[in-house]
């Protein structure tokens, strides 16, 4: 028991580091985002794909030293010596607060993408509308079509 508990906790250990990296390159995508770096973009992919890859191998090796348990909270209430129990929980307490802050700049990252993509669409409209103009102002019954996707799109929507 004693050594599954040591294996654990070298586990849960490789965890946080393989998650605070994730953390750090997301940072990173988040700025390459915002320069409109593609390549720094897909470089950082690739990182994220390789820390991604290696949690999931990590959580692998968690469930086969306790098959029977699914989550950290029932291997802690197994776990007989209180010192131990007290820092597994720890360490489960550190790999959810660096989950949660990556899913938090991972959340700023989509929200930036998206809004790229809503700028792209309004250019596009606004150089199809330039090219054709008489397809952009009338519909087939000759009626003027009022353009409600025509409206400023600020590179800033709000703060994230």
């Amino acid at each position: 028991m004693q050594k599954e508990i040591l294996e654990l906790e070298k586990i849960l250990e490789q965890e946080i580091d393989a998650c605070s990296k994730l953390e750090q390159y997301i940072g990173h995508k988040k700025e390459y985002l915002i320069k409109g770096d593609i390549e720094g973009v897909m470089k950082v992919d690739c990182e994220l794909e390789k820390y991604n890859c290696a949690l999931e191998e990590l959580e692998e090796k968690r469930l086969q030293l306790y098959p029977d348990k699914k989550t950290l909270s029932e291997i802690i209430e197994t776990i007989e010596e209180k010192k131990k129990a007290q820092d597994i929980e720890k360490l489960k307490d550190k790999l959810n607060e660096v989950l949660k802050n990556t899913q938090k700049q991972n959340y700023h990252s989509a929200e930036l993408i998206k809004h790229s993509l809503k700028i792209i669409e309004s250019s596009i409209t606004s150089i199809v509308n330039v090219l054709v103009p008489e397809n952009s102002s009338y519909n087939s019954r000759g009626k003027v079509i009022k353009d409600e996707s025509a409206q400023t799109i600020s590179s800033i929507v709000h703060e994230a």
